[in-house]
């Protein structure tokens, strides 16, 4: 996926940018298993609703996405810009395994 290698790419130059990209990436897993992927946290609620597993909301704590960040893509807050780009790539991986 062209994007994800882009994230990969500009991780250690730009942190902030990579989270942007690696956000759009997760949007669009979600779009792909039929919501909307404008709400994370309550698209990834429903997903678990619909059986993927319980630990996907789990991750969402570890990425520390609040419902709040969520919805607000462009404000995104990034305490430790390689640490959030490590676990936003984590998340994209689980939740693409996870749901697939």
């Amino acid at each position: 996926m062209p994007l994800y290698i882009e994230a990969q790419d500009i991780v250690e130059r730009s942190p902030a940018s990579a989270c942007a990209i690696l956000r759009i990436l997760i949007e669009a897993v979600i779009r792909d298993r039929g919501l909307r992927g404008r709400h994370i946290v309550r698209d990834v609620g429903t997903l678990v609703d619909q059986g993927a597993p319980v630990g996907l909301l789990r991750a969402l704590d570890v990425v520390a996405m609040s419902e709040e960040a969520a919805e607000t893509p462009a404000e995104l807050r990034l305490t430790d810009g390689h640490s959030d780009a490590q676990n936003l790539v984590m998340f994209l991986h689980l939740l693409a395994d996870q749901t697939a």
